[in-house]
């Protein structure tokens, strides 16, 4: 079938992505669809307005419980709406609804139409209003306001200052400069003028009516004729495409796509059990927007064909081979059209010269794996390595395949690569070391860790570079070989960076010779060529994932491809751009296989698919993308409505947030507003002063920052595919009035505990001031021989009192089991005799008792504690200082007068046992 270009930017047949209400609409019948200014697309439903934006809807409560007909705008701030109700005026900036009163009789508003001088004319059920310098103006294009003819159905332009209109009671033609109007009726098919929808392709206006089909209206004759029928006689809605290309919704039979000029249908879109098709076959309105084709239904919801960027493309060869959804593990691309894929599974020969696509399997050729993990060619044939059945050889000419050798080794194991050194023999890779084969003798020497220097077997890779180095990355080290000993040396690399090369899976040499070393799981070692500047590179650098599967120059400008098993990235200096499904690649997850061929284009192996690139412009080329818009806000985990006092407008025209320090989390939502496939977006943001570099957002569209402290920041986000246009917010985090209530009733309440403190100090000292002053008129009544005797001074007697009272209520040096009198006198200054002295001389204690009265009385504040039942007499005993049962039982008694238990038990606690 041979489709109008017009369908050539639609995928045929479409693929339809839906949107009903469980993704957010507020019904699933959807009236009118409009795209505005900004990129957003505006759906008015049965039950309101909502607005959508490639990834989430959002619906607007200030128009809810109306049934929204048509929408337009005339500036970008307000976007007028026709419902059933009348006309409303909605400010997409403050998010508010004005209704607008047109007449003092109730009407509906079905059709809303811009013209080119910045009118408006609003199509009611009760005639044209014409809105103009801010004003309303009534026209009556019957004199009867209840006649069919003023219940307007459609508008469309006409010539000069002129418009055509569909109503229930003819087609229109109205002048507006010079406000008049003339009603054209026709007089077949019994005179049928009750006209939905309509569309002017060069000197036809086609007319869809609400059971009759469709007619056609020749401007210059001022005649109707009979379209021919398209299998459905209701029309909802027509969309002119070119200049000989029709859409056509039908409310029962899909969309068909005429050739307008002769009514042949040339394709149709109708529902069905496909996942993919349109929601719904009633179909009541349409939106042809570049490529996106978005089609309303009723009680179906939205369907839309999603944008996809063709900057990648995924091989395929007319109806005969499709690599999409394959696994490709290996592959190689002939300068004669020749490819061999290897995939998990088989292996697929291609020529597109001769039109053959052979394919082999285990089931039904010699292969003992379909998992094919190598191919490189040689000579006339190709070597084909296989993830545990050995190794083979194909014949592209004779399509045959055989094994590589006859050697039961080649039977066996793994293959995973092959390079040809420069005395012309191969090197190959394989779970069982390393074979170097001469193709001359066709003879060959195995490498394994029972016969060489080469410790470990399983190699995943290898490489030879410009200086003739052969490099083997193996599970667990880097090998070189040293082709003057015939040796493999595994310390190669230097300490800090050898941690780092555990999991080699590809090698790569650049134009300046330098070696990147791609690691399964720690990202890349790059070491220039004397081996002797090394830097490790990993997703806190530029890398998508740590997982780097290859590497290759582009040949237009000689930047860096790298495919990771999150996603594929270009870079050159420090410019770099990660693309997404959006671009084209089937999916994230590549394999080690890359090549570029002679064209410049660059293949890869992709777990989707086997992937191209042909370089057309540099990766660095702008696109003329608008950037991300802020959907949403939410702050302290709760979505801000316009309006509030942290967001006065909508989010969308938010430049600045000003947040209080008590509400310092917030989270950003966001789009690139290109209506791709759900979750084909990778957008990268970054805090300016709060994040060092910008991140990268994998999967979702929403960032969230908690505990953001006091300042100043901007938030900025853009579409990995765009990476010059950036949307940005700035992000002010103050000490609002409730931060500074807050910090003066902490300062009320501290100064509060000091006061308390003070004055519980203050009776503390007076106690101790009473307790010294009682001491010395019991020292007064000492002997006189006694006291003589002392040694301290008065003063010093006070000091250490004081010091000693210091070192027991304070620093509680009783609860070391372990204290002497040394140590006490070490606190105080003081030597152990002056303790000694005041101990029993002026307080009439010995130290031991002196320590333990202490002791016990901390005993009995911790048995008293309500967790105490916890623990054992032992334990708590133990906790107060005492070093054993004995000694805590004797000195308890003799303060107390009673035993632990008899207290214990008195006192109604109960410990453990």
């Amino acid at each position: 079938m041979l489709l109008p270009s017009s369908l050539y930017s639609i995928q045929y047949p479409p693929v339809f992505r839906s949107i009903t209400v469980s993704e957010g609409l507020s019904h699933n019948t959807i009236n009118a669809i409009y795209k505005d200014t900004r990129g957003f697309v505006w759906l008015g439903t049965q039950m309101g307005l909502d607005r959508f934006d490639g990834i989430n809807v959002t619906h607007f409560p200030e128009i809810s419980g109306q049934t929204v007909f048509a929408i337009e705008e005339t500036d970008t701030i307000n976007l007028w709406i026709g419902t059933d109700k009348g006309l409303i005026k909605f400010n997409r900036k403050t998010e508010i609804a004005e209704t607008i009163v047109l007449d003092d009789k109730s009407l509906s508003v079905k059709v809303l139409f811009p013209d080119k001088k910045g009118r408006l004319l609003v199509g009611t059920s009760r005639g044209l209003f014409l809105y103009k310098d801010g004003n309303f103006k009534k026209v009556l294009l019957d004199p009867n306001a209840l006649a069919s003819t003023n219940n307007l159905m459609d508008i469309v332009n006409g010539e000069d200052d002129c418009v055509w209109i569909a109503s229930n009671g003819g087609l229109i033609h109205y002048n507006i400069a010079m406000e008049k109007s003339q009603v054209f009726k026709n007089n077949i098919r019994g005179g049928f003028n009750y006209y939905t929808c309509l569309a002017v392709l060069g000197k036809t206006i086609y007319l869809g009516t609400a059971n009759q089909g469709m007619l056609t209206f020749d401007i210059e004759k001022k005649t109707f004729a009979v379209y021919p029928k398209i299998g459905n006689g209701c029309i909802k809605t027509l969309v002119p495409v070119g200049t000989d290309t029709l859409y056509v919704g039908t409310n029962g039979s899909g969309i068909k796509i005429l050739k307008a000029s002769t009514g042949r249908e040339v394709a149709s879109m109708e529902h069905s059990v496909h996942e993919n098709a349109i929601c719904s076959n009633a179909v009541y309105s349409l939106l042809k927007d570049k490529d996106v084709l978005y089609v309303g239904t009723y009680m179906g919801g939205l369907s839309y064909t999603p944008t996809c960027r063709d900057v990648f493309s995924v091989y395929s060869f007319g109806s005969k081979f499709d690599s999409r959804n394959l696994n490709v593990r290996a592959f190689w691309i002939g300068t004669d059209g020749r490819k061999v894929i290897g995939t998990r599974d088989g292996l697929y020969y291609i020529s597109e010269r001769e039109n053959i696509v052979r394919h082999y399997v285990a089931k039904s050729s010699i292969l003992r794996s379909d998992i094919i993990l190598s191919v490189r060619p040689l000579g006339n044939d190709y070597i084909i390595g296989t993830y545990g059945g050995g190794m083979y050889l194909l014949n592209a000419d004779t399509g045959e395949l055989s094994f590589f050798k006859s050697d039961e080794c080649f039977k066996q194991h793994s293959f995973v690569g092959c390079e040809r050194d420069h005395e012309g023999k191969y090197w190959i890779g394989s779970s069982y070391g390393v074979y170097m084969y001469d193709e001359s003798t066709e003879e060959y020497i195995n490498y394994n860790n029972r016969n060489s220097s080469l410790s470990i077997n399983s190699i995943f890779t290898l490489r030879i570079d410009s200086k003739k180095r052969i490099w083997f990355g193996a599970n667990g080290a880097v090998f070189l070989y040293d082709m003057s000993n015939n040796t493999f040396r595994s310390n190669v690399f230097p300490e800090n960076i050898a941690p780092f090369t555990k999991s080699i899976r590809y090698i790569y040499e650049d134009k300046h010779k330098n070696l990147w070393f791609c690691d399964d799981k720690e990202g890349i070692v790059k070491v220039d060529e004397h081996f002797t500047k090394f830097e490790h590179i990993t997703v806190n650098d530029f890398l998508p994932n740590n997982s780097v599967m290859s590497i290759i120059e582009d040949s237009l400008d000689g930047g860096l491809w790298f495919s990771t098993q999150r996603g594929l990235l270009y870079r050159k200096d420090n410019y770099h751009k990660i693309f997404s499904l959006y671009d084209g690649i089937p999916g994230y997850i590549f394999n080690p296989p890359v090549q570029r061929t002679e064209d410049g284009s660059i293949w890869w192996g992709n777990e989707k698919g086997l992937v191209r690139y042909i370089p057309q412009l540099s990766p660095q080329d702008p696109i003329t993308l608008l950037p991300p818009v802020i959907t949403s806000v939410a702050v302290a985990g709760r979505t801000l409505q316009s309006g509030e006092d942290l967001m006065p407008i909508s989010s969308t025209f938010m430049e600045k947030l000003s947040l209080p320090v008590s509400k310092n989390n917030v989270a950003f939502t966001f789009s690139a507003l290109n209506y791709a496939v759900t979750n084909t977006d990778i957008y990268e943001y970054c805090l300016e002063g709060y994040d060092k570099e910008w991140l990268t957002l994998m999967n979702g569209n929403q960032v969230s920052y908690t505990n953001l402290p006091v300042g100043s920041y901007i938030f900025k986000v853009r579409a990995a595919s765009n990476p010059s246009a950036i949307r940005s917010v700035a992000v002010e985090v103050v000490k609002g009035l409730s931060y500074t209530l807050w910090m003066i009733v902490i300062c009320v309440l501290v100064c509060l505990m000091l006061l308390y403190s003070y004055y519980g100090l203050l009776n503390k000292y007076k106690k101790i001031k009473i307790g010294l002053q009682e001491k010395m008129v019991q020292i007064e009544e000492v002997p006189k021989e006694k006291y003589q005797k002392s040694r301290v001074e008065e003063d010093e007697v006070f000091r250490i009192e004081r010091k000693l009272m210091v070192c027991m209520e304070k620093d509680k040096m009783y609860l070391n089991q372990d204290l002497r009198l040394q140590d006490v006198a070490n606190a105080i200054g003081c030597n152990t005799g002056d303790l000694s002295q005041v101990l029993n001389l002026y307080l009439k204690i010995n130290f031991p008792d002196f320590i333990n009265q202490y002791r016990v009385e901390e005993f009995i504040v911790r048995v008293r504690d309500k967790n105490a039942s916890k623990y054992t007499l032992a334990f708590l005993s133990e906790q107060c200082g005492f070093s054993s049962r004995t000694s805590f039982f004797r000195s308890f008694k003799k303060l107390k007068g009673k035993s632990p238990a008899e207290y214990i038990k008195e006192e109604g606690i109960v410990l453990d046992k």
